[in-house]
C-alpha cells in the first residue's frame, strides 16, 4: 500500500481527515497516536484482569516469563558477546547502558539501579499501571544473568518507579 492509500484508508476509518490537503505526515502521526493510546489501554485492561482473576503467584509468573521472552528476543545474544560470558563484562555493559553506579557487583550479588523505565511498552505510560507490570523486569533480569552465568539466580525487585518509586532497584543473587 502506498502513501495515499495508507492515507485513504485512514480516513475511511475516521483516523484522518478526509480533506485533499491534509498532510500525509500528520495522519500518520494522528493514527500512530491513537495506536498507542490503543496499546496503552489495552495494556492497562490486561493488567487490571490479571489482578482480578489471578492470585499474585500466577501474575508474577505470566509477567517473568514475558520478561524472559522480551531477554531472548534481543538482550541476551547482545550482552552475551558484549561480556563474552564474563560477569564483571557483563555488569560493565550494563553500567554502560544505565550510567555510572547504576550496575555494580559484589562477589555473587548484582545490584541494578534504572533512573527511568526502559520498557518500550511502558516507559512514557500509563500511569495508572498495575505494579504486576513490574515482574517482566524481574524476569528479564533473570533470563540475562541465567543465560551470562550459566547458573541459577534470584532477583530481587527493591523498588519501582511504576509501583510510586523514584528509581527501579534489583539485587540479583547468582547461584539462587
Amino acid at each position: 500500500m502506498n502513501r495515499k492509500e495508507f492515507v485513504s484508508a485512514l480516513a475511511v476509518l475516521g483516523a484522518a481527515p478526509v480533506c485533499a490537503c491534509a498532510a500525509p505526515q500528520a495522519a500518520a502521526a494522528e493514527a500512530l497516536s491513537a495506536a498507542e493510546n490503543f496499546k496503552q489501554e489495552w495494556l492497562g485492561a490486561l493488567l487490571g484482569a490479571m489482578d482480578v482473576q489471578l492470585d499474585e503467584e500466577a501474575r508474577r509468573k505470566l509477567m517473568e516469563a514475558s520478561g524472559r521472552a522480551c531477554a531472548r528476543r534481543g538482550a541476551v545474544a547482545g550482552l552475551r558477546k558484549a561480556s563474552e560470558g564474563n560477569l564483571d563484562k557483563l555488569v560493565a555493559a550494563l553500567e554502560k547502558m544505565l550510567g555510572p553506579g547504576n550496575a555494580r557487583r559484589a562477589g555473587d550479588v548484582v545490584h541494578l539501579r534504572y533512573a527511568k523505565c526502559y520498557c518500550p511498552l511502558v516507559g512514557n505510560g500509563p500511569e495508572k499501571l498495575s505494579p504486576t507490570y513490574c515482574n517482566c523486569s524481574r524476569g528479564w533480569a533473570l533470563e540475562v544473568f541465567e543465560a551470562i552465568s550459566g547458573k541459577p539466580v534470584s532477583v530481587e525487585l527493591l523498588s519501582s518507579i511504576r509501583r510510586g518509586g523514584p528509581d527501579c532497584r534489583f539485587t540479583i543473587r547468582i547461584g539462587g
